[in-house]
């Protein structure tokens, strides 16, 4: 077994050295990580809560594709956060010291305002999950001047996986969003969702390469959860095809020039505790609800009452913390998700023993 280190240092370097750019991108992302931590640190003394480190936000759950099994369908489209909302949000994460969004969906640029919104927040990193349809040279050149945004194109492999699950042409207009993103300098690289049908062609050599010429420099694997609408449970990676492609990965880390994260190995750990809720990461969907993940879409918290203080504060995500075995994964890449029906029991008896306190 290969040490499993979460970072590829050393591409890191080569990824950097290449461009005086790309290393005053590396160095302020560090600078500002360091700082954040001092701020998350004081303020969660402050106010007694848990302060993640990263936050998901969904602005918007429309999208313009209609993905086979996508985790997202089904969920509300309408009463959106507004721009203003967004913005004191985001305003608030900078100043708990939150250092990383995480901008999914639905497909986030199909919201108007969320480039202008992320280039006011500099103190924030972005993650930009869009399937590369909306980006245009202009877009791509907005990003590239940012700062502080990373582009992930989400795609399945090659053409004939990515096209069979997103629509037809979608292999070929993600690759178009990498062009546009490589022209203008931009950080960018690929998220892609491993499942049991498409598992071999994400962990070959062939793939990764291909990544790395069109000029990818992070790549976010996501091992496939059957939620949502009109899930896919053959799709679900069995044991040995999980610790096979976590050997992969690890190989990659070695002696590939691209930075490689996996979900959920990644964000387990060792110790087989899942960061949602809380711990180091949750989920603002597009109506403001604070729920645990993207995955489970459960929430007895709004932030248009009380903001991202009241979510750091919240009563039913400390309850889901103090009960371990709601985090601890063992057949399905989410435990929460795993858990569904005791989480759910949970929320009952919380609103329970809510009604009865005066």
């Amino acid at each position: 077994m290969h040490r499993e280190e979460k970072v590829n240092y050393a591409a890191l370097w080569m990824w950097a050295r290449s461009s005086p750019r790309r290393i005053i991108f590396l160095l302020r992302i560090n600078w500002g990580r360091w700082c954040a931590i001092r701020r998350r640190r004081r303020q969660q003394r402050r106010i007694d809560g848990s302060i993640p480190s990263v936050l998901a936000v969904s602005p918007t759950m429309r999208c313009n594709y209609d993905c086979q099994a996508c985790y997202s369908r089904g969920r509300p489209e309408d009463d959106e956060l507004s721009t203003e909302e967004l913005d004191a949000l985001f305003s608030e994460a900078e100043e708990l010291g939150v250092h990383s969004i995480v901008l999914t969906g639905g497909e986030p640029l199909l919201r108007d305002d969320i480039l202008d919104l992320t280039t006011r927040h500099h103190r924030l990193l972005f993650f930009l999950i869009t399937n590369g349809s909306l980006i245009t040279p202009q877009i791509a050149s907005l990003i590239a001047r940012s700062g502080n945004i990373i582009a992930l194109v989400s795609l399945e492999g090659f053409a004939g996986h990515t096209d069979e699950r997103r629509q037809p042409g979608a292999h070929r207009t993600a690759m178009r969003a990498f062009s546009y993103l490589r022209e203008t300098r931009a950080v960018f690289g690929f998220t892609a969702t491993n499942t049991a049908a498409n598992i071999d062609e994400l962990g070959s050599d062939e793939f990764i390469n291909q990544m790395v010429d069109v000029g990818c420099a992070v790549d976010f694997f996501t091992e496939y959860v059957p939620c949502g609408s009109n899930p896919r449970p053959e799709w679900v990676l069995d044991e040995p095809a999980r610790a096979a492609l976590r050997n992969r990965v690890l190989e990659f880390r070695r002696r590939k020039p691209i930075v490689l994260s996996q979900f959920p190995d990644d964000e387990y750990g060792k110790e087989n505790r899942c960061s949602g809720a809380g711990r180091s990461s949750l989920h603002i969907n597009a109506q403001g609800d604070v729920e645990p993940c993207p995955f489970m879409s459960v929430a007895r918290e709004n932030i248009r009452h009380g903001g991202l203080i009241a979510a750091c504060q919240s009563p039913f995500l400390r309850a889901i913390r103090e009960h371990p075995e709601l985090l601890g994964r063992q057949r399905y890449a989410c435990s929460l998700f795993e858990h569904r029906d005791a989480l759910d029991g949970l929320a009952q008896q919380f609103d329970a023993d809510s009604e009865r306190k005066p």
